[in-house]
């Protein structure tokens, strides 16, 4: 399971979007998670989550207090310089006080609250830096269950702050990353959707969506992106797929429904199929290389 590839959507750009409104940030986070995965099309359902408040666990010194522990061992409210955790029911409170921080510093406080991780540094654009990635695991969940990240904007004076759910009863082993900015060229681990990225540089406030494929391709050249494309065939309850496909099968005419900046010379256009174009009908080729951060 990997929710690294989500791209980052805030609760604010979430505020005010129609419900099952397929042009929403919501449906277009969705599809820039399902046009990642591999050649087989996924199909999803949108649907908005808020954030939910949390509790900053200040600390300067390493500190351990046993609590009750969901995790099968005993329960830890863990902090060092690097980051703060606590444990809850079915989740950790996450708070990340130093990015910069050594890998090892984060990892050690996650196992001391019982939880079989390790953390590394992932490549990430320059609004996400310092912010939790991933996580990547590798061990089986309870049916029905898995792992969710939530992050809290609000009142959050550390680099990051959120809530990460864990079921009960997992026991595999999680890799999470911390972002660290990526290189200029290097892809980032996660996507970052232009009109809502604040580090956006030459393509801060463009607004792709509703122009043509032709306008919108033109601008990003003119910025010197290297461009790929994705079409998505979208139903109006926002649900739907898509997949990478060859600039030639894709209409000058067509319509571009989002853009995503990949890394800081990369972006990906997410383009509506017209209704005249069967689902799956074009050719489909494999997404360019994602960093796989979370290997040796």
């Amino acid at each position: 399971m990997n929710i690294a590839d989500l791209a980052r959507v805030r609760d604010e750009d979430l505020a005010g979007e129609p419900v099952g409104q397929a042009s929403g940030a919501g449906a277009r986070a969705l599809m820039e998670s399902i046009k990642e995965e591999a050649r087989e099309p996924v199909r999803r359902r949108v649907r908005a989550r808020r954030s939910a408040g949390l509790g900053v666990v200040a600390a300067a010194l390493a500190a351990a207090l046993v609590v009750w522990s969901p995790f099968g061992g005993p329960a830890t409210e863990y902090a060092n310089a690097a980051v703060s955790l606590k444990s809850g029911e079915d989740f950790i409170e996450v708070v990340i006080n130093d990015p910069e921080a050594e890998a090892e510093e984060f990892t050690e406080a996650f196992r001391a609250v019982g939880l079989d991780a390790e953390v590394r540094k992932a490549p990430v654009a320059p609004g996400d830096v310092g912010r939790l990635v991933g996580p990547i695991t590798d061990g089986d969940f309870p049916p029905g269950t898995g792992v969710t990240v939530s992050t809290r904007m609000d009142g959050c004076t550390s680099a990051w702050c959120g809530k990460v759910s864990m079921p009960v009863g997992f026991t595999g082993k999680v890799v999470f990353g911390i972002g660290r900015p990526a290189a200029p060229g290097e892809r980032y681990a996660g996507p970052v959707q232009v009109e809502f990225d604040p580090d956006g540089g030459v393509l801060a406030g463009y607004k792709p969506r509703g122009k043509p494929v032709a306008r919108v391709r033109a601008d990003m050249e003119r910025a010197g992106m290297r461009i790929d494309y994705v079409v998505m065939w979208l139903k109006p309850d926002g649900s739907g797929h898509g997949y990478h496909v060859e600039p030639r099968h894709v209409g000058d005419d067509w319509t571009v429904e989002n853009v995503n900046r990949t890394a800081s010379d990369a972006v990906t256009l997410d383009i509506l199929a017209p209704d005249d174009v069967p689902a799956d009908s074009l050719p489909q080729i494999s997404p360019p290389p994602r960093p796989e951060w979370w290997k040796d």
